[in-house]
């Protein structure tokens, strides 16, 4: 065989690889999906705080984890990212709202109460009858909604809150108590070492996706892959844990970008205030519970890698913070940063919970929101 048929040939080997390479992650993508809708078993998850105590006796724990890791997530310009509508056994998404339970006995002389914040609002951990705005509808016979959004910070509720407003021309809210519930992610997310401004966790993900100068590159030609092994971690509930805990975040060795954390959320708590009071509205900042603050018993998670210490150490830096600039701002404050102390089986992790615990936060949203 000649030299030059030699070459053709393995040129022809090397881009049939790099061709079937190139073509794996939508076709193992594809497969997978077919399988999994047909028969219902690999789309179950592996997320291990289903098999927590606190979940012995609940019957939907199971179905639920596997449910919520195969919700989507798509971008939206101003808010950057909402859930896909979903309809299952445990959660239900409907135009972007997490179903809430509504009251069997409505009183229509009652506030409404709008809860914005992240995923401890959304409901990661519960079914859709045990997110505390359920169960605070329930409660108080009030009319309801969840604005919840996994990973969202302060000033991604403010834009949604905005949304919300120019899309149904609200301009009168009387009758309405808005409620920001918030600390958990801005600490987490923006205490990171790599996120800049009021930017969120994606931000630099989303900028690399867009067209750009660097539009041919080895990076998007294997992006593909990137994207499959993070969609098998969540599958299987693994977490990206960063093997350099403490350069990870930022807030505790930098006093000034700790300072700049807090002071940024309270000023979107009052950027909201004033929005929410001079539409004759309410509104409410709460500061939520984080298993690191406070005193409750988390032996049980084992929250001891150097990742969980590193954000430890993060809510202790800034938490003290925002109750200061809280307290000098002309808003309606309530820290419930300790509202889980002693309780024995509350959190899941270092900062969702299950439903018993949302019925302790909700006997103290019940006493602190309802009008007198």
């Amino acid at each position: 065989m000649s030299w030059i048929k030699v070459t053709f040939l393995n040129i022809f080997i090397t881009f049939s690889l790099l061709g079937m390479l190139l073509l794996a992650p939508p076709v193992v993508y594809y497969v997978y999906t077919v399988v999994a809708n047909s028969t219902g078993v690999i789309a179950r998850s592996f997320d291990t705080r289903a098999n927590l105590d606190l979940y012995s006796n609940i019957v939907w724990a199971d179905s639920h984890f596997d449910e919520f890791n195969r919700l989507n997530t798509t971008y939206y310009d101003f808010i950057s990212w909402r859930r896909d509508d979903f309809a299952g056994e445990t959660v239900n998404i409907s135009n972007g709202l997490r179903a809430t339970t509504a009251p069997r006995n409505r009183n229509d002389n009652a506030n409404d109460y709008y809860f914005f914040g992240g995923s401890t609002t959304w409901g990661t951990g519960v079914n859709d009858d045990n997110t505390y705005p359920s169960i605070f509808a329930q409660r108080t016979n009030t009319q309801v909604i969840n604005f919840g959004e996994s990973g969202y910070i302060a000033r991604q509720s403010l834009a949604l809150l905005t949304n919300f407003l120019v899309k149904n021309s609200m301009s009168d809210l009387s009758g309405k108590h808005i409620v920001f519930y918030d600390g958990v992610n801005d600490a987490s997310e923006r205490c990171r070492s790599e996120t800049n401004g009021l930017g969120t966790s994606q931000e630099v993900e989303i900028q690399n996706s867009l067209p750009s100068n660097r539009r041919y590159s080895f990076r998007k030609l294997f992006e593909q892959w990137t994207h499959l092994l993070q969609d098998v971690n969540k599958r299987l509930g693994i977490q990206n844990v960063s093997p350099i805990a403490n350069k990870t975040y930022a807030c505790l060795s930098d006093p000034s970008r700790a300072e700049e954390v807090a002071k940024t959320l309270v000023e979107t708590w009052q950027l909201a205030s004033d929005l929410v009071t001079q539409r004759g509205g309410k509104f409410t900042a709460i500061l939520q519970p984080v298993a690191f603050i406070g005193n409750p018993n988390i032996d049980y998670l084992e929250l001891t890698s150097s990742n969980d210490l590193a954000l430890s150490v993060q809510y202790e830096a800034v938490y003290p913070l925002i109750r200061r600039f809280a307290a000098a701002k002309s808003i309606d404050f309530i820290d419930l940063s300790s509202a889980y102390d002693n309780c024995d089986n509350c959190y899941i992790d270092f900062c969702h919970v299950g439903p018993q615990a949302h019925q302790i936060l909700v006997d103290s949203l019940v006493s602190k929101l309802i009008d007198e």
